[in-house]
Formats: structure tokens, C-alpha cells, sequence
């Protein structure tokens, strides 16, 4: 089960970054954009559901579970927020170009900070 697990975040990782970059390059915020987004946020919720439940220790302080659950609750919201600035424009995509590799950041110390070191 580890390695569906690590296969759904990894695809996380690479959706996430595919959605995140298009939109810094391209300046706008396309459907496929969101699409992609959304197929990460699912990625990285059933990746990360698949690690909670077969986790020996259920919850540990540490910068990867802070980091983790953190860039989890961004990622949604950024999720929502990016759906809004596609409809309504204005502001809220004015912003969202901001805050976008701000987020993405946040997501990366958490995938990097879970990866085991040897």
C-alpha cells in the first residue's frame, strides 16, 4: 500500500506543479488549470489518507506533519479560491496570481520533508 501511497502523491507533486507554473507563465487562469488543481488536491488527499492509515504513529509533531497537514488545508483552499477567480475575475485572480507559488512552496517543504532520509 506504500507504493500506491507514494504514486498518489508523487502525481500530486507533478499536477500541482503543472497548474501552479502554467498559470505564473501563461498569466491567466485557464479550466484545464483547475482541472489539473483539482486532480492533485484528490491525489494528495487520498495519498495522504493512505499514509495516516498506515502510520504506526498516528499524529507526531514534526515540521513534515505540521508542513503537511498545513499545505493540505492551502491547497484546498487555494483550490476554492482559484475556482472563484475564474468566475468572478477581478481581484480575486489578481491575488491568486500572487499567493500561487507562496502555496506551492509551502506544499513542496511538506513532500520534501516526508521523504525518508537514508
Amino acid at each position: 500500500m506504500l507504493i500506491i501511497a507514494i504514486t498518489f502523491i508523487s502525481s500530486a507533486l507533478l499536477l500541482y506543479s503543472i497548474s501552479i507554473w502554467s498559470e505564473k507563465i501563461i498569466k491567466v487562469l485557464k479550466s484545464w488549470m483547475i482541472k489539473t488543481f483539482a486532480s492533485a488536491f484528490i491525489c494528495d488527499l487520498v495519498g495522504t489518507s493512505l499514509m495516516f492509515f498506515q502510520a504506526t504513529t498516528k499524529f507526531q509533531i514534526n515540521l513534515h506533519s505540521i508542513c503537511g497537514y498545513a499545505a493540505l488545508g492551502i491547497m484546498g483552499l487555494h483550490l476554492a479560491w482559484a475556482i472563484t477567480a475564474f468566475i468572478r475575475h477581478g481581484l480575486a485572480e489578481k491575488y491568486f496570481h500572487r499567493f500561487s507559488l507562496v502555496a506551492w512552496t509551502i506544499w513542496l517543504i511538506a513532500f520534501f520533508s516526508g521523504i525518508p532520509k537514508a
